[in-house]
Formats: structure tokens, sequence, C-alpha cells
């Protein structure tokens, strides 16, 4: 069977999401780190032109979109699930709903001044401004919330989204102790997962 190659870079959460996934279903895989913003020219010849991250590569095989890679590991891995019955629907729907509402909501959320300065705080002005022009040209013609409107619907939908996770019997977060997945709910029962990094 071909390895998993990911291409990818360590600050993007769309990254951050598959390495994660990798993680929890426990399967190997490579790295490859493109660079974060334009010219990326092996990517784009990789792709046939595609630039946003992450691409899984397996073999010949080139897949770009998260939800796509995400079935792939899902064929690939069948266990552990991403999308447990009953809620398989459910699970699918709320990932579509993260991938395109809530995160260009918390993109523009936190491309607010502040925002910018913690995430660039170390970096020259320069490295910014070329980061926020990259990105405006990848999201030319799509409709962007004013910050005013963003801050709203983020906190509206995090509130949203912590009320209807309170009453289910699972809620997996990081253990800060060590590179395990914890279970949160009263039982306290440890689920070990390997670190989400690669394994060469």
């Amino acid at each position: 069977m071909s390895e998993l190659i990911l291409h990818h870079y360590p600050t993007s959460p769309f990254s951050e999401k598959i390495r994660l996934i990798l993680g929890y279903k426990r399967l190997a895989w490579k790295s490859v780190t493109i660079p974060v913003i334009m010219p990326k020219p092996d990517l784009v010849a990789l792709t046939g032109g595609y630039r946003k991250t992450p691409v899984l590569q397996i073999g010949a095989d080139i897949y770009c979109d998260t939800a796509l890679i995400c079935d792939v590991l899902e064929h690939r891995q069948p266990t552990p699930t991403l999308y447990p019955e009953p809620s398989k629907g459910m699970a699918r729907t709320l990932a579509h709903w993260a991938d395109n509402t809530l995160f260009w909501t918390a993109m523009a959320f936190n491309m607010q001044p502040k925002g910018v300065a913690q995430m660039f705080g170390n970096a020259p002005p320069e490295m910014a401004r070329a980061f926020i022009e990259d990105r405006k040209a990848m999201g030319a013609g799509m409709a962007r919330l004013r910050p005013a409107d963003a801050a709203a619907a983020y906190k509206s939908y995090l509130r949203r989204m912590s009320d209807m996770l309170d009453d289910l019997p699972f809620c997996w977060a990081m253990c800060p102790a060590s590179p395990t997945l914890r279970c949160t709910t009263r039982c306290g029962s440890r689920v070990c997962a390997p670190p989400c990094w690669p394994t060469s």
C-alpha cells in the first residue's frame, strides 16, 4: 500500500485538522512542508494549479480538500471512525458547517488588528502584509463579514456548539500532560492516541 504524504505547513488550521485525524486513526505519514503564501511552485505543479493547504498524496493520487481527505482516510482506516453511527449524518453536516461557516467567521474575527498582531507579533511587518494580501487574492469575490458581525456570530456559534455538546456522552480534548486523548466526561477514561506528527 502506498505511503501517505501530507503537504502542509505547521500553522494551517486545515492541516492541523488532518494531522489530528491521522493521529486519531493511528496512520503513519510523511511530511512535506510547503510555503505559507504564494508562490508555491512545487505544490501547484503537483496539483495542477490548486494552491490551498493541505494536500494528501498517496502514490500518484492527489487529494486536495479536507472533506475528501477525511473520506479517503476513513476508507483506508475505518476504525476508529470519524462518523460514528447513529450520528453519521450529523457528524458530516457539522464538519461541513465547521469548514465552511465557522472557519470563515473565525478568520474574520481573528484577522482584526489585535489578532493579526498576535499571529505575527515576532515576524517582520512585511510578512503580515504579504499574508493578508495572499489571502485576499485567494478569497477574491468571497463575501466577508464585518469585524463586529464576525465577533457576534463567532460567539453565538461557539455558545450553540457548547449547548449542543453538553449532553453528549463523549467530548474529547487533548490531555495537557501527555500526547493522548482524554475523555472529558465524568468517567475520565483515557484513549491512547499517537502523537500527531509524521513518523519519519
